[in-house]
This record gives C-alpha cells, sequence and structure tokens, in this order.
C-alpha cells in the first residue's frame, strides 16, 4: 500500500530525472559534464539561474572547462535536426557563459567560433511546419558577432558583474581580480546564496517562451551590432571544432 502510495506521488519530471541519472552513469559521464546535458536538455523550459551559475564556476577549473566546452560544442556538431531544442540551449549556455564564466572559456569560444557560425545556417521544419530553426539561425548569427568583438564582450561581461553584485550571482568577475583582456575590474569572493538572488529563478526560454525571432528584424532592434564575419568554409553540421591554442576538444564520450 504504502509502495503505490509512492508511485502515485512520483511525477513524470520525477521519471525524467531517474531516466536521465541512469543515462548519465550509462554514459560515463563526469558530474560536470551531467550538468552540461542538464541544462542543455530536450525540455520546453529554461534552465535554473543556479545551473547556469554552478556551471559558470566550472569554467575556473581546467578540466571542468575542457568538459563543459566539450559538451557544448558536441550539442552543435553530434545532434539531429529534430533535436533543435538541445542545440538552442546549447548557445544559450555558451552565451550566458561567455559573460559570466572565466577568461579562458571566452578564449575557447573564439577560437572555435566556426561552430556557431555553421549554426546561421541550420533548417528544420516540425510536422506542424513551423520553422523551428529561425530561434536558432538568429541566435548564432548574434552569438558569433558577439566573439567577433572584443569590446562588446568587455561590456557585456562588465554588465554581468554589476547584475551579480545586485541579484548575489556568479560573475566573471568573482575568482579573480584586477584588470584584464575581458574586463575583470575587480575581485570578488565568488559565492552566491542560492536562497538569495538565484533560486527558483530559471535562464533562458527552452526555445518555446521567449521572444520567436522573425527573419527580418528592425535595425533599431537588433540586439548586437552587425559585423562583417568571414565565412565558414562549409555549412555541414558535421564538422568538428578546430582548436588552436585553447585544447579543448569535442571529443566523443
Amino acid at each position: 500500500m504504502d509502495l503505490n502510495k509512492t508511485l502515485g506521488n512520483i511525477s513524470l519530471y520525477n521519471v525524467k530525472q531517474y531516466v536521465r541519472k541512469a543515462q548519465n552513469a550509462v554514459l560515463n559521464l563526469s558530474e560536470m559534464e551531467a550538468k552540461v546535458r542538464e541544462a542543455t536538455n530536450n525540455e520546453p523550459w529554461g534552465t535554473s539561474s543556479s545551473r547556469m551559475a554552478e556551471i559558470a564556476r566550472g569554467t575556473f577549473n581546467y578540466r571542468d572547462r575542457q568538459e563543459i566546452c566539450g559538451m557544448i560544442f558536441k550539442r552543435y556538431t553530434e545532434k539531429s535536426d529534430h533535436e533543435w531544442r538541445q542545440i538552442y540551449k546549447a548557445l544559450q549556455l555558451e552565451e550566458y557563459l561567455i559573460k559570466h564564466g572565466s577568461e579562458s572559456f571566452v578564449d575557447d569560444a573564439r577560437t572555435n567560433i566556426e561552430l556557431v557560425k555553421m549554426l546561421r545556417s541550420f533548417h528544420y521544419i516540425d510536422m506542424k511546419g513551423v520553422d523551428q530553426g529561425i530561434n536558432i539561425r538568429n541566435r548564432a548569427k548574434e552569438l558569433s558577432n558577439l566573439l567577433n568583438d572584443e569590446s562588446r564582450i568587455r561590456q557585456e561581461r562588465k554588465k554581468a558583474k554589476e547584475n551579480a553584485k545586485k541579484y548575489g550571482g556568479v560573475s566573471s568577475n568573482s575568482y579573480v581580480g584586477g584588470s584584464s583582456r575581458y574586463g575583470n575590474y575587480s575581485s570578488n569572493n565568488g559565492s552566491y546564496d542560492e536562497d538569495e538572488g538565484y533560486a527558483n529563478r530559471v535562464f533562458g526560454d527552452g526555445g518555446v517562451f521567449g521572444e520567436r525571432y522573425e527573419e527580418q528584424r528592425p535595425a533599431g532592434n537588433a540586439k548586437f551590432e552587425e559585423y562583417e564575419v568571414e565565412a565558414p568554409s562549409s555549412n555541414r553540421r558535421t564538422s568538428k571544432p578546430s582548436v588552436g591554442t585553447s585544447n579543448v576538444n569535442a571529443t566523443n564520450r
């Protein structure tokens, strides 16, 4: 009887959590890889801000940063078109980490910018005839523009720092002090309280609840300034990341 009552209290969300944990074990994912996998899942809602902050903290650790980059890059190169939501969330996560993560993560992201640029031509029409690729195309355009503009990155990281002070969250300035290339203006203690600021908050829209991008947007509404960028050598999504000095690779695990 108690077992039946317990089973009756288990929601579909709980079941999915258990399944995801089992899959993580089968895939032999590390704790950080499992967090990135959760943040870029296929659910039609955003990720908790506390989870995003945990991943941002991980970018200050060399091994964790490699695992984070590898998981994000694999979302871009290994997911099928119908798994567009996971690609969309990976773009959201990368943008968040550029603003809140370590400078080394920014370097890794800029080294592998071609992975983002190839998504500017992403197309997927679902069974209802809805173009689900439009959000990915436009977010990829904005993110590639951001990665190409060092000054813009500094501005966004400065804003992230100011918001972190306001809401008690984590920012790119929480771990290293002094001035630097991407604008670490001061040293903070790097701690945050999930009961203050980030608790119960959700980052991102999961590709459903936020603004739906249109192909032609008025120039005055563009989030980022347009830049001339070199066209990628290939638009095929099977390409692997080009690695410079970052030593980050999208390895299969």
